[in-house]
């Protein structure tokens, strides 16, 4: 299945402040994740995890492989909305 990508408006914000930029280790990696949720049969995936957005939105987490990185989407049908990438310490 292929999902149409929505990102969240603080998304670049978040990227550039994490230092998740094009053609650099950490941005490749971060396309990768969102790659796969683009391109999976069903959502959530095996190692994805739901959080809470308070007060009352549910959101799905998905780890970055090999980075301290998380990618929080809310899958719709045929889309992937609010895509923001996070840390956490």
């Amino acid at each position: 299945m292929t999902r149409t990508l929505r990102l969240a408006p603080r998304y670049l914000r978040d990227a550039d402040r994490l230092a998740v930029v094009p053609d650099s280790a950490r941005g490749r990696a971060v396309g990768r994740a969102i790659a796969g949720l683009l391109g999976e049969e069903s959502l959530p995936g095996p190692g994805d995890v739901r959080a809470l957005i308070p007060p009352t939105r549910e959101a799905l987490v998905r780890r970055v492989p090999e980075r301290n990185l998380w990618i929080w989407y809310v899958p719709r049908s045929g889309e992937v909305r609010r895509v923001l990438v996070a840390r956490f310490q």
